[in-house]
């Protein structure tokens, strides 16, 4: 007889955790009123499939796959209802953003701009962090990738300047400088991720369901509502960082010497890089014009990854064999097919109403403080922008109009608060993960610092809100 064994993926005891205790929930739970018996089901799948993506049972992709082949074997969907967020817009969006990001990532532009920036900022610790969060800053309206920005950028950066400071300059070691500087890049990429509409891929199904929701916004409006208080925010990070990162010394030695050389040795702009520059300011003046050009977003995308095969700058290779693309893809489909049967059973508007009737009482801004205050923390039980957005983003938003504030209020904090609240934890998407990965900060500090970063951020937007608005 052959002998079978689990696959090594797979966490069992985690597994047979949330099997059990979602078939006791389904077993024991009594019909709650308000609520249909397939709408308590939707909640109870869908709720255990977020507690298995979060504790990593195994591939997210593959969970998603049983938790879709559970949902469609107990009735609870049809098949057509579980796959009805592959027809949605947005996943192939994602699809042709992250394609498209191929292109930098190929080459050094993202470094070579990190470089300038040091040449002249970076003798000092305060002049080294601004040089990092000005490269964020310039990258992250061309890169509509917060991940491939981290991947192509951060992540060399803060390790090889970990690396060489420590070895440079006495009283720093590498532990000491590399967590300061991995907690300024994640945090300044969550920041600047906010700031414009194409900075990370999930911005764009916050402006669908804007879309849904009568909300007009174009890509100029977004940054020109969120840059001010954005500014202020990034301008205080390394201030906030080093509460929990002390430095020894301030003198960093002869590190902008250092970012000579390294410009130096990427020699001139080649004719792939030229070309990148020269399609991403395309690019770039057709989404804050797509209004009057009468060109959506996605379609410039496409326009911008069919320039750059074309060239033969990115080829169908790069796009087909990125994993992470397809896996992002399909993860994205299956949960929007998931939020559109909870909406579509009635267990988002169930939700609403209690959200509703806790702080309805309270007067129309408290409430929506309130409100926001939620939204900020419960990334604490996500593992990523994108299944928080799916999950709570439209239902947040209904809610939040409820009390009588200005919709575009509502739903630009809530589209900011979206990408912020990535600084909270280490696991709180690819970009707070790669950079937990580098090994120089604990989870301790992590959360330290992410929370008093998000009780800062919460300050300086809701008094902009009541000051500039």
């Amino acid at each position: 007889m052959i002998g079978l064994t689990i696959n090594k993926e797979i966490k069992l005891f985690r597994l047979i955790a949330i099997l059990s205790s979602a078939t006791l929930a389904w077993i024991l739970l009594e019909p709650i009123a308000g609520l249909s018996d397939k709408a308590l089901h939707m909640i109870i799948i869908f709720i255990a499939t977020m507690i298995g993506v979060m504790l990593e049972v195994c591939s997210t992709v593959a969970f998603l796959l049983m938790s879709m082949l559970i949902a469609n074997l107990t009735g609870t969907i049809e098949v057509k209802e579980g796959f009805c967020g592959f027809s949605n817009i947005v996943p192939w969006l994602l699809f042709l953003v992250l394609s498209l990001s191929t292109a930098i990532t190929k080459t050094s532009l993202g470094m070579r701009l990190a470089y300038i920036f040091m040449k002249f900022f970076g003798k000092g610790i305060n002049g080294l962090s601004y040089s990092i969060i000005l490269t964020e800053l310039f990258v992250a309206p061309v890169l509509p990738s917060n991940t491939a920005r981290a991947a192509s950028v951060g992540y060399p950066l803060v390790t090889s300047l970990s690396k060489y400071i420590s070895a440079n300059v006495k009283n720093v070691t590498e532990k000491s400088i590399g967590s300061y500087l991995s907690l300024l890049y994640s945090s300044s990429n969550a920041v600047c991720s906010s700031l414009f509409l194409t900075a990370m891929i999930s911005n764009a199904i916050i402006l669908e369901v804007m879309s849904e929701n009568n909300i007009h916004m174009t890509w100029l409006a977004w940054t020109k509502f969120a840059i001010i208080p954005g500014l202020l925010i990034l301008a205080a990070i390394p201030f906030i960082v080093r509460i929990f990162c002390p430095q020894k010394t301030s003198d960093l030695g002869d590190i902008q010497t250092k970012a000579k050389t390294n410009y130096a040795l990427l020699g001139k702009l080649s004719k792939d890089e030229k070309c990148i520059i020269t399609t991403f300011g395309i690019m770039l003046i057709m989404w804050i014009f797509a209004e009057i050009i009468h060109v959506p977003v996605l379609v410039t995308t496409l326009l911008g990854l069919c320039i750059f095969y074309s060239l033969g700058i990115v080829n169908i290779r790069d796009i087909l064999s990125n994993h992470g693309t397809f896996n992002a893809v399909i993860t994205l489909s299956i949960i929007i097919s998931y939020v559109n049967c909870l909406s579509a059973f009635g267990a988002i508007d169930w939700f609403n109403k209690i959200i509703t009737d806790s702080i309805g009482n309270f007067s129309p801004f408290v409430a929506f403080f309130v409100l926001s205050l939620i939204y900020f923390f419960a990334h604490y039980f996500f593992t990523g922008e994108g299944s928080r957005i799916i999950a709570l983003y439209s239902s947040f938003l209904s809610i939040g109009m409820s009390f009588g504030i200005d919709k575009t209020i509502v739903a630009m904090t809530l589209a900011v608060f979206s990408s912020m609240s990535s600084i909270l934890t280490h696991y709180s998407g690819p970009v707070a993960i790669l950079m937990f990965s580098t090994g120089y900060v604990s989870p301790k500090k992590w959360f330290a610092n992410g929370t008093t970063l998000a009780l800062f951020i919460m300050c300086i937007w809701f008094s902009y809100l009541i000051i500039g608005k």
